[in-house]
């Protein structure tokens, strides 16, 4: 193979065995947004993990539902809102964006049409989305499998982050029919045949280049839900379309050393859990049509006990999921749901700003000092918890030197005689916030 060197795809340093190897969390998001009503709440979600502080997000793919169009001002759009996030972005693809799109409600397209759309849109350079990108390893720089650009990978000590191009809907393979009409443009699973090899060939990829760099973890980012959907028979299939893909994943986590993670969507049930086993998923047989093994879960064999699967919030659940990546931990890889609250208008914080000085009026303070000590200790919150202050000098007025600034009381410094006006930000754990001013006369 001739993929570019692996030290394009690092995040800080090279070899990991010698990166420093800090603690840093990671937004998991998939099937959103699911028609123009959830489009609020979907840019309510980005703003919150924008605040949140994560280092990177990852949507694990369907950015529409499947009942709605595949017009190409869904791909510029949806563009739009992975560059709206402030830190880099990995994008999976789903079927919704391509597979589907032969529906007639969705605009009768040929889907290989609007597959060539999404490399064209979001894979066009070796650099993630978001704001702020980085330098990926793609799998399109190996001649072999030039037309898979959408198969990408990021090592960011202590984990290595891959997305595998496996979308619901059998992968496509088999997809003969769709909501009960024939697929007018099956095409005897030419483009399944070559991409499956393809993700195969990057699924030893990513284990190989985790045992290389030493590190702890290894996160695959697909949007099929490969168990619970192991064999979907909507499609007119007889074969599951992941059964080779499975096959080598079972192996692959048996033989690793470190935690395995697959982050992926597609039937919009949130969840975190070990479903891999020895015997499931897989079919009964290994020819003839495909009829999946089922057993009681106590009863499909030993468990991969070092895979864990997480099932993003999707379609309804407007919501996302947080790995917090922590290398001196017994767990490398922690996970929380990040439930938005039902609306945009949040209650319960009341932020009061005081400062030192001789009181001019109810928010307005003199002094003569060349520093004073600001407090917003006096706010609250009903949600309880502990609250987090931030002060920032208010457009037009003179800045001071905040020393201390994250703390309730911190020390305030002024260059001068003038005015100055503080705001005052203070955020529950709920991310309800309100806002204080207090201005501040220097003569």
């Amino acid at each position: 193979m001739n993929f570019k060197p692996l030290l394009l795809t690092l995040w800080a340093c090279l070899p990991l065995a010698v990166c420093a190897q800090s603690a840093y969390d990671v937004a998991l998001i998939g099937d959103v947004p699911y028609g123009a009503s959830a489009e609020p709440k979907y840019e309510r979600m980005i703003a919150d993990i924008n605040k949140s502080g994560v280092d990177l997000t990852v949507h694990i793919g369907d950015t529409k539902s499947g009942s709605t169009r595949c017009d190409d001002s869904h791909y510029v759009k949806t563009l739009n809102w992975f560059n709206s996030f402030d830190k880099p972005l990995m994008y999976s693809v789903g079927d919704n964006e391509w597979t589907d799109c032969m529906r007639a409600n969705n605009g009768g397209y040929d889907p290989l049409d609007r597959l060539a759309l999404v490399r064209k849109t979001y894979f066009s350079s070796n650099m993630s989305l978001g704001r702020n990108p980085v330098q990926l390893m793609v799998q399109s720089d190996d001649p072999q499998y030039a037309l898979y650009s959408e198969n990408r990978m990021l090592v960011k000590a202590p984990v290595v982050f891959a997305t595998i191009h496996m979308p619901g809907s059998n992968n496509n393979y088999e997809y003969r029919t769709s909501q009960g009409a024939p697929n007018p443009f099956y095409d005897n699973d030419k483009e399944y045949t070559a991409r499956s090899a393809a993700n195969l060939a990057w699924l030893h990829k990513a284990f190989q280049t985790a045992r290389e760099t030493k590190a702890l973890g290894l996160m695959l980012l697909i949007q099929a839900n490969i168990f619970e959907t192991f064999m979907d028979t909507g499609t007119g299939s007889t074969h599951s379309g992941f059964a080779d893909f499975v096959a080598a994943l079972r192996e692959e986590t048996k033989a690793f050393n470190g935690e395995v993670v697959m982050v992926s969507g597609d039937s919009h049930y949130m969840r975190v859990d070990k479903p891999l086993t020895e015997n499931w998923p897989a079919c009964t047989s290994a020819t003839g049509n495909c009829v999946a093994y089922d057993a009681a879960l106590d009863a499909r064999g030993n468990r991969i006990i070092n895979f864990t699967r997480l099932e993003v919030p999707g379609s309804a659940d407007v919501h996302w999921a947080v790995a917090h990546i922590r290398p001196n931990s017994r767990n490398v890889f922690q996970f929380e749901f990040m439930i938005l609250p039902a609306t945009a208008t949040t209650t319960g914080v009341t932020a009061v700003a005081t400062a030192q000085g001789t009181k001019i009026d109810a928010n307005t303070v003199e002094t003569q000092s060349p520093q004073i000590v600001v407090d917003g200790s006096a706010s609250t919150s009903t949600n309880g918890g502990v609250l987090n202050y931030v002060w920032t000098s208010a457009p037009g007025y003179a800045v001071p030197a905040i020393l201390g600034n994250g703390k309730a009381a911190p020390l305030v410094q002024f260059s001068g005689k003038g005015i100055y006006r503080l705001v005052l930000t203070v955020t529950d754990r709920t991310g309800a916030s309100a806002q204080s001013t207090v201005t501040i006369r220097v003569v």
